[in-house]
């Protein structure tokens, strides 16, 4: 009885710990936390209710009032939103808001002014408040400009004192489409973190009025009195914040670097408040940040990036998949091989996966110092991979130049190739074409089989009909240079549509992107549709790539190298990486715009035919069943297709998908 009764004491006084615990966390909580608005009332497509129609749920009180219920100054709620749930909360995220006019404003407004009732807070009057150290959080997706565009702003006049027309604080997008967070401190000092340019791409409203091709980006801006960081994160893109800017604010001399929020009133503003989608300037709203708005959250303490809201990132990041540069992909096996330039600078080497996730590394495949037609400082570069009649050919490139494209086969895919012992191509130092970029297409339509040609030194395409040998030329066509053409050519086909794929720029800077063009054959003439990808604030310098069909899962894949975790216009110097990215295409033909992403693709099933196609037959029917049922219950490799990779047993996991593809057909591209 002794013992029950102590027990019972000792829990209940553990339980009494638990609960002071947690009541000084959420207390503390609150405390740091001075505003945060979620957006949640909904439902889409209704206007945001005057007055106050968006709570503050951090318990403080600083709701935010719309300028207008609804039209010109105005917001109304959107079920676009960034993140379902919240990463850091785990609450659950049904609206947005996105402005309803050209004049949207949102703004708290503790106490009664003219031009509006007051919201009185009950908690931290977040307009009172001077924060020595805060975080301003906020997720949008902007439409495109360029002008100020403003997410987060606190309305002032005479607080810097070089500059009497700024307002306390803009958390902001910038003409360049660079990032910044700028504030005056009580002191009157001035400071700022802006990014390079460049880090936003938002949508066009008059040919995309909902912002379907817009981009979610999440930034958050960290003040700890002494150093002020700005991160960064492209939600949709998959990728993690990034510290985008930081200022030593000790080197400015301000005696206290705390947030001023002024003193001087104007008509429709007053010292100290808070918008959300506009800034003030010399007196006057303006810098409106047109687009999609939410989860904004203010707190008075320099929260760490682990404590973000959209930490810890939900999404998984499979780009880059590995280093390396100018990958060439073959479908084989089931499996996907990549031929890129990689590892040392006389060899190449293959690698193969099964799903786009798991990589299996084979060779060297081919060694220059076991050719010895090529002189020993020449670097093995840019192969070209193309499989016909049951022989895999692998063109690549030997420079710098004078350079030439050579050719090698084998009758795996794996390797080891056996070289022809010459050169297939040559540019003997012409300056006007550099001999390297191979790249080997061979036309459904005709069964012919043509080689793509041409690199920076010169930026001039060739293209040559290949003998039935595939060694040798059977002629060369001449055919027109397309626009902004440089070097790393790419053709592939769809629905009777040609495209013909390449890189333009500079190889180590910001400039090098993919364009595109469109023909009727594979040697035009040319259609040029634009650039297909450039860089971006996360992904610099994307490009020599090549394009691959997957027949499993009837989808279209991109890959190709960029640098990661670059900033500026470069040079960039060391190792590239290689990506992949989903492609689409619009009825007409046109490639999709797409994003360069973090996510990546995969896991995904990857051959000729669907997964439950076990005869190989193009068509999911009795005979693949039949084979099925052999196998239940067994370790097959062949019908363990669930998860992609197996479980190592054959069951009605298995079977799902069977039934989910039963008479189905191979789709075609």
């Amino acid at each position: 009885m002794f013992f029950t009764v102590k027990r019972g004491l000792s829990m209940q006084k553990s339980f009494l710990e638990v609960v002071l615990f947690v009541a000084i966390i959420a207390g503390s909580a609150r405390a740091q936390t001075l505003a945060y608005w979620r957006f949640e009332q909904g439902p889409a497509g209704v206007p945001v209710n005057k007055p106050f129609g968006v709570p503050d749920v951090s318990g403080n009180g600083n709701h935010l009032d719309p300028w207008s219920q609804g039209g010109n100054g105005g917001y109304e709620y959107r079920n676009q939103t960034p993140y379902t749930p919240v990463p850091q909360t785990q609450q659950i995220n049904h609206f947005s808001v996105k402005n309803s006019g050209s004049a949207p404003t949102l703004a708290t407004r503790s106490t009664t002014q003219s031009y509006g009732p007051g919201s009185y807070p009950t908690g931290i009057d977040i307009e009172t408040v001077t924060p020595g150290q805060f975080t301003i959080e906020a997720f949008f997706k902007p439409e495109s400009g360029t002008h100020h565009r403003t997410i987060v702003g606190r309305d002032a006049m005479g607080v810097a004192s070089h500059d009497p027309r700024l307002a306390a604080l803009y958390f902001q997008i910038r003409p360049d489409q660079s990032v910044a967070i700028c504030f005056a401190d009580v002191s009157g000092y001035w400071h700022e973190a802006v990014s390079e340019r460049g880090m936003i791409q938002g949508f066009d409203w008059s040919s995309d009025p909902d912002g379907d091709t817009g981009q979610w980006y999440y930034m958050a801006a960290v003040s700890t009195g002494q150093t002020l960081s700005l991160y960064l994160a492209n939600v949709s893109a998959g990728t993690n914040p990034h510290r985008v800017a930081q200022t030593d604010l000790t080197l400015s001399g301000s005696p206290n670097t705390a947030l001023a929020k002024g003193t001087t009133n104007g008509n429709d503003w007053h010292a100290g408040g808070w918008s959300v989608g506009r800034g003030l300037y010399n007196g006057g709203h303006t810098d409106r940040a047109y687009g999609y708005i939410d989860e904004v959250r203010i707190s008075s303490v320099a929260l760490k990036p682990a404590q973000f809201l959209m930490m810890p990132k939900p999404t998984v990041d499979r780009n880059p998949i590995m280093d390396g540069a100018d990958p060439d992909v073959l479908l084989a096996d089931n499996k996907v091989w990549i031929y890129p330039t990689s590892g040392p600078r006389t060899q190449f080497y293959t690698y193969s996966s099964s799903d786009l996730v798991h990589w299996q590394t084979h060779g060297p495949i081919l060694d220059f110092r076991n050719m010895s037609w090529i002189p020993g400082d020449k670097h093995a570069w840019a192969p070209g991979i193309t499989e016909k009649n049951g022989t895999y050919y692998l063109y690549y490139s030997v420079g710098p130049k004078p350079s030439h494209i050579g050719v090698a086969w084998s009758n795996s895919p794996a390797g080891p190739f056996i070289d022809s012992g010459r050169a297939l191509l040559s540019d003997n130092n012409n300056p006007t074409f550099e001999a390297i970029d191979a790249m080997v297409f061979t036309d459904p339509a005709t069964g012919k089989s043509y080689l793509y040609a041409g690199g920076s030194a010169g930026s001039r395409l060739r293209v040559f009909e290949l003998n039935k040998d595939m060694i040798s030329f059977a002629r060369e066509i001449a055919v027109a240079n397309p626009p902004n053409f440089t070097e790393g050519a790419f053709m592939h086909t769809r629905n009777g549509i040609y495209y013909l794929s390449y890189s333009h720029g500079g190889w180590n800077s910001d400039t090098y992107s993919v364009h595109y063009c469109t023909a009727p054959s594979p040697v035009g003439p040319w259609t040029y549709q634009g650039a297909l990808m450039v860089s971006d604030g996360f992904h610099k310098g994307p490009g020599h790539h090549s394009i691959l069909f997957n027949p499993a899962m009837g989808q279209w894949y991109i890959f190709y190298h960029r640098w990661n975790n670059r900033s500026g216009s470069g040079p960039y110097s060391g190792s590239r990486s290689i990506a992949i990215e989903y492609l689409h295409y619009e009825p007409d033909g046109r490639i999709k715009p797409f994003i360069l992403t973090d996510t990546g693709v995969g896991p995904v099933w990857l051959g000729k035919t669907l997964p439950s196609d076990f005869t190989q037959d193009h068509v999911v029917s009795t005979a693949d069943l039949h084979f099925f049922a052999e196998t239940w219950l067994t370790s097959s490799g062949m019908t363990d297709i669930l998860p992609i990779g197996g479980d190592g047993r054959v069951d009605f996991f298995d079977f799902s998908v069977l039934a989910s593809q039963w008479l189905q057909t191979t789709p075609t591209p």
